[in-house]
């Protein structure tokens, strides 16, 4: 049971039940940015996760989108 526990995504399980947001980027946009193809649909979750907050601008989030794909495997 503890490694079912400590096995399972805190974040993962606290997203259960919301509704996905629109991601700020598509998928074109964040290829020509220079995301791999692989890591578009990841980079494009955590855009949508912050844009809920709206404090960011677009430019602010196209930088992002270049460090979460330098930091996902």
């Amino acid at each position: 049971m503890a490694k079912l526990i400590w096995g399972i995504d805190p974040l993962a399980v606290s997203r259960l039940g919301r509704t996905a947001k629109k991601p700020p980027f598509t998928k074109k946009e964040l290829a020509r940015i220079g995301i791999p193809a692989h890591k578009i649909p990841r980079v494009q979750e955590e855009l949508a996760r912050l844009t809920a907050d709206k404090t960011l601008t677009r430019k602010e989030l196209g930088r992002l989108a270049e460090e979460i794909s330098w930091l996902l495997l």
